[in-house]
């Protein structure tokens, strides 16, 4: 390694403090998630269908679009605040 290069190590569970993702984005992503994904097999239930857990990649990937097209921005402004690594 060059003598002009400095390694510095993180503390042990830093990530969440200084990682925008750690401090809440993938929570709010995986929340709404989830709630569309519950929604859908209710519906599913509702509809009579007897496997209403099966899902193909297809439609979990429109999920997950889905809900991360409602993470607000707010959410992400406010996780990349808490890092502190952003001026204010």
């Amino acid at each position: 390694m060059p003598r002009n290069v400095k390694l510095e190590y993180f503390e042990p569970k830093l990530t969440s403090h200084i990682q925008p993702d750690d401090a809440g984005i993938t929570q709010t992503l995986k929340a709404l998630y989830q709630k569309a994904f519950c929604l859908w097999a209710i519906d599913l239930d509702e509809a009579g269908e007897a496997e209403i857990y099966k899902i193909n990649l297809l439609e979990a990937m429109m999920m997950v679009m889905e809900a991360w097209n409602n993470v607000q921005l707010t959410t992400i402004v406010n996780c990349w605040n808490h890092t502190k690594i952003q001026p204010e």
